[in-house]
């Protein structure tokens, strides 16, 4: 759903993801956010709440120092990239770098996943939808 105030200070931002056919909208697995980690922050070990989702992170500002491990494996963001994750998966996240190194930015946008048919899609709307 689209909260009003951030919708007007991300204008640009809303429109492109209004646009994007396989963003999970209009129900509760789908979420847009800046994510914004300061240096000396841990998140521990999650698992993110369905596999019908992948999770596209997009590097904003990457310093060093800044970590991600999904199902054990390393993963690695880079600035104006994109890196897809399937947040069903045990992951952890880490900025380890001082603090002058400043936060690590992250642009993150939750898509279908492609192995979630459209039939499927349609049932998991109207089974999941915000209510009125």
């Amino acid at each position: 759903m689209c909260q009003p105030q951030h919708c007007r200070a991300c204008p640009r931002t809303y429109r492109t993801l209004a646009a994007l056919r396989t963003f999970v909208s209009a129900n509760r697995f789908g979420n847009a956010c800046f994510s914004v980690l300061q240096p000396g922050t841990i998140l521990p070990g999650r698992y993110g709440p369905t596999n019908v989702r992948l999770r596209c992170h997009l590097g904003l500002t990457v310093p060093p120092g800044c970590e991600l491990v999904v199902g054990g494996e390393p993963q690695c963001w880079s600035e104006g990239h994109c890196l897809l994750l399937d947040d069903s998966f045990l992951h952890t996240t880490a900025h380890n770098g001082p603090p002058e190194d400043g936060p690590l930015v992250l642009f993150i946008v939750d898509l279908w996943h492609p192995n979630v048919a459209g039939a499927e899609r349609q049932a998991l709307d109207y089974i999941f939808a915000p209510g009125p």
